[in-house]
């Protein structure tokens, strides 16, 4: 999974979840379809997920020392 996690076609797919969201708020805005405020909220659902599994894994691979080097 990690593999897919740094690969473009994560960032794709959360590009067009966002995507989606997008056009769900406008139409549910616009048009006043209230059916596209489930979309809404399923894409924000995934949205968020998908960037707390990127914060939580970047978090995991931080040094175990801190984030400063000996150096100086």
């Amino acid at each position: 999974m990690r593999r897919f996690l740094y690969s473009r076609w994560f960032f794709l797919f959360m590009a067009i979840v966002c995507l989606v969201d997008l056009i769900a708020d406008i139409g549910e805005s616009v048009w006043g379809w209230d059916a596209l405020n489930f979309l809404a909220i399923a894409m924000d659902v995934i949205a968020a997920s998908m960037a707390c599994w990127l914060f939580i894994d970047l978090q995991l691979r931080r040094p175990k020392h801190g984030d400063h080097s000996r150096r100086g």
